[in-house]
């Protein structure tokens, strides 16, 4: 009988998000956040990146909404899109490893670095390079990584579009990733 109730709201969240439901979105969300964000982890090794999975599986979702189908289950779909999304992550990754000769071991001790610096809690290096961003990444990064915020909600208090966000945030990671690569090696 649970099994028949949960089916029944999943499908009612389905159709509330298919009208544009916030609502609808907001609980689908709170959901599967952690479950794709722990999976994106598990596979690349980053959680910055697993977080940029995360927010498109459901940027994805909600301009998709219209066409998900309320009597299929959204999490099968979450996950597959997820996945893909993971798939495209290691893909342009080897591609910015090969083209920059940079060695899987060479991108482990960046990522090592990062998590020394955080697990440490001395976030001067890190503080310094999100205080070397322009305006626009330097707030978007803050509303991510220091108030939790979606990329949706970002969006709604900057007045841009989630995809400006996401271009912002994954700008912003590129040069903070670059910034403490350069602070690790000494440069």
């Amino acid at each position: 009988m649970s099994a028949d109730r949960n089916t029944y709201e999943e499908s009612r969240l389905i159709a509330l998000l298919n009208e544009g439901s916030h609502y609808a979105f907001q609980v689908i969300y709170d959901r599967y956040r952690n479950r794709i964000y722990q999976i994106g982890v598990r596979y690349l090794k980053s959680p910055l990146l697993a977080q940029d999975v995360v927010q498109d599986v459901f940027m994805k979702l909600w301009f998709e909404r219209c066409h998900i189908q309320a009597d299929l289950p959204v999490e099968a779909w979450l996950f597959t899109v997820a996945r893909n999304g993971i798939l495209n992550q290691l893909k342009k990754l080897a591609g910015q490893w090969k083209a920059a000769g940079v060695t899987h071991k060479d991108h482990e001790q960046a990522a090592s670095v990062l998590d020394q610096i955080i697990a440490s809690e001395d976030l001067g290096v890190l503080q310094a390079a999100v205080g070397r961003l322009p305006l626009q990444q330097k707030l978007v990064y803050q509303y991510v990584r220091q108030e939790n915020l979606s990329y949706f909600q970002i969006a709604e208090k900057m007045r841009i579009s989630p995809l400006t966000v996401k271009t912002h945030m994954a700008r912003a990671l590129k040069e903070i990733r670059n910034y403490l690569i350069r602070h690790a090696s000494g440069s």
